[in-house]
């Protein structure tokens, strides 16, 4: 081993353990924004702020639709759910109406 010191492999590998530690929090920090399941009640239209689309091909595992609520929450919902569809199909009209 010319030009390396057992003082900068150590250092190398202690660099590389960290840069392995900080991307597994980082991608722990992620996944705690996933929806790991959905809601089972249909949320009232009046309460619907907006929305947002997770996919599963992405960092989290399940398709989802997150509405946002008017009082700052999130409601994961199936996006295959008749209920769901509606309120999606409402909200576009409502944006497009808007943007006239």
């Amino acid at each position: 081993m010319t030009g390396f010191t057992s003082k900068s492999l150590v250092l190398a590998s202690l660099m590389g353990l960290l840069l392995l530690y900080l991307c597994g929090i980082s991608e722990a920090q992620n996944n705690q924004d996933c929806c790991l399941s959905y809601t089972k009640v249909p949320l009232p239209r009046r309460a619907i702020r907006g929305y947002s689309e997770q996919l599963s091909n992405e960092v989290c595992d399940i398709n989802a639709i997150i509405f946002h609520t008017r009082s700052g929450k999130k409601a994961c919902a199936d996006p295959h759910a008749h209920w769901v569809k509606r309120h999606l199909l409402w909200l576009s009209k409502k944006l497009e109406k808007m943007s006239r």
